[in-house]
């Protein structure tokens, strides 16, 4: 059902000089935006099992004919490359010395195959009894976190492209801890470091450990540590639960002496040696009655943080709006709330997530005093640390205080008089389609209208979109700025939304402020109209 490929002029049919059959005529691949992962659908296509290497341009010569694909970009899971995203059938800026060829790792393949191949192949490169051991750092028990591998004497991270529960419930299962309750991307638990080991994991749940899943082979990834992908799994299994905790708790005190991250360790508190790195790590600005905050280059605005038993943490931005800020605001002396923030605008911060789902009237002397869940209940990640930005003027009037109150009641500092509502953070648009339902999408966040890059961009976000604009069935996600280059902040990337959200931004993505995109990057969705 699909066009056939075949890699030409190589020692095998399983490397060479890509090409594929459309309208009765062979025809090449140009190498904008190749990368493994495009190679490794190629592969598996063939029944070739994996991608080993990107060979130099014209390793096996020019092709001729047509140049069929450009700018192609798999996701990793397409049964065939014709199922890639490209710009169209023989659309292309190329020559033919841009021609893409690929070696795949299986030179002597029977059969093609449907699915991939190289899962016992993945398996059987281990190097030592070691390889594949697997550990969660960085979640609030020993049963959550950061999804890191041994491999070769050092330990790596896992890279959430193709990331799912299945993957998941082969971590839990790994290390005795039950079902898997629900998967994390976008360095949920933080950002690792070392070597990305594994990219576009792919198990079906019934593997012993996740090294035997599928995946592109060790230490091929396309990734950053922004996207290190987590778990949570319901719990320790009972038969496991000596070795295990004694296992974890050396695990955890080389992490905090190797590498310096302030890992909360498997007990409530953060260890000492938790305390003084996160110390060290943080300049903070502004400090009263147990509150502070941080990381907003100016005294008066800033992730919010709270101390309680001497030790400082954060606030989950669930619920977090208009009315705390002005109480955060006020209990430090810094006037007037201009804006509440959410989804750790002011960076990610580090130690126990102290509040959650707070509600204040907006008279409170304290955010103490304000209603919470209790201190250290919470369901969030540091992904979600709530922050504040204040006018910065001390002992400013009331009445002032109540203008600014009525004028941005959605957490949005704008000027008064403005002849429309001021859409609330989050809220959606889609501009230059040829109707309501279609478009760039846009979203308001900051004060102000900006766009999403289009880095992991699929239908599911395009869904969302579509939901939240009271649209129709998402019909398709559009990348590279189809329906125009737009202006201002991009405020989205790398969004991987399941697509049940309320919003976009519900969905995982990397902080606003430290993508890697510009406009020609900017996504556009169509939905259908209700």
């Amino acid at each position: 059902p699909y066009p056939e490929i075949r890699l030409a002029n190589g020692p095998s049919r399983c490397q060479g000089r890509v090409e594929i059959l459309y309208n009765g005529s062979w025809g090449t691949v140009c190498d904008d935006d190749w990368d493994i992962v495009d190679a490794n659908v190629v592969c598996r296509q063939l029944g070739c099992g994996h991608a080993i290497v990107l060979p130099a341009a014209m390793t096996f010569g020019q092709g001729s004919g047509p140049i069929f694909l450009d700018n192609v970009d798999c996701k990793g899971r397409e049964a065939a490359l014709s199922e890639c995203w490209s710009h169209g059938w023989g659309i292309h800026n190329c020559y033919h010395y841009e021609d893409v060829a690929v070696v795949c790792n299986e030179f002597s393949p029977t059969q093609a195959s449907e699915g991939p191949t190289s899962r016992t192949l993945t398996a059987s490169v281990q190097d030592g009894e070691s390889d594949g051991s697997i550990r969660l750092v960085s979640g609030t028990d020993t049963c959550r976190g950061r999804v890191e591998i041994f491999y070769r004497g050092n330990w790596g991270t896992v890279c959430d492209d193709d990331w799912g529960l299945s993957d998941a419930s082969v971590v839990c299962k790994q290390v005795g801890c039950g079902q898997a309750l629900d998967y994390k991307s976008n360095a949920y638990f933080g950002y690792g470091t070392g070597r990305i080991l594994l990219d576009n994991v792919n198990c079906d749940g019934s593997e012993p450990f996740l090294s035997a899943c599928y995946s592109l082979g060790w230490g091929i990834h396309n990734c950053g540590h922004h996207e290190d992908a987590g778990v949570i799994c319901t719990g320790l299994d009972t038969s496991t639960i000596t070795s295990f905790t004694t296992s974890v708790a050396l695990d955890y005190e080389e992490t905090l002496t190797a590498t310096a991250t302030a890992a909360t360790d498997s007990r409530d508190q953060p260890s000492r040696a938790t305390e003084v790195v996160t110390t060290g790590l943080l300049t903070f600005e502004q400090e009263s009655d147990g509150v502070r905050l941080a990381n907003g280059n100016g005294s008066c605005r800033g992730r919010v943080e709270v101390r309680h038993r001497g030790t400082w943490g954060t606030v989950c931005d669930d619920d977090w709006d208009f009315p705390d800020a002005q109480v955060v605001c006020r209990q430090l002396g810094c006037g007037a709330a201009l804006a509440a923030t959410v989804l750790g605008s002011f960076g990610y911060g580090s130690g126990p997530v102290l509040l959650d789902n707070v509600g204040c009237g907006g008279g409170e002397a304290r955010l103490a005093d304000c209603f919470h869940l209790g201190w250290g209940q919470h369901n969030c990640g540091h992904h979600e640390d709530a922050g504040v930005i204040c006018r910065g003027e001390s002992g400013s009037k009331p009445g002032r205080e109540r203008g600014t109150q009525c004028w941005g009641e959605h957490g949005q500092g704008l000027p008064p008089g403005l002849p429309h509502p001021i859409p609330s953070a989050g809220s959606v648009r889609l501009v230059n389609g040829s109707h309501r339902c279609e478009g760039r999408v846009e979203m308001f966040y900051l004060s102000q209208w900006g766009t999403v890059c289009d880095d992991a961009w699929d239908l599911r976000d395009a869904k969302v979109v579509c939901r939240q604009l009271g649209c129709g069935h998402a019909v398709a996600a559009w990348g590279e700025a189809r329906y125009g280059q737009g202006t201002g902040y991009i405020f989205l990337d790398n969004l991987k939304c399941k697509g049940h959200e309320p919003s976009l931004l519900r969905c995982s993505h990397i902080r606003w402020d430290v993508h890697n995109c510009d406009h020609s990057e900017d996504a556009g969705a169509a939905c259908g109209i209700l």
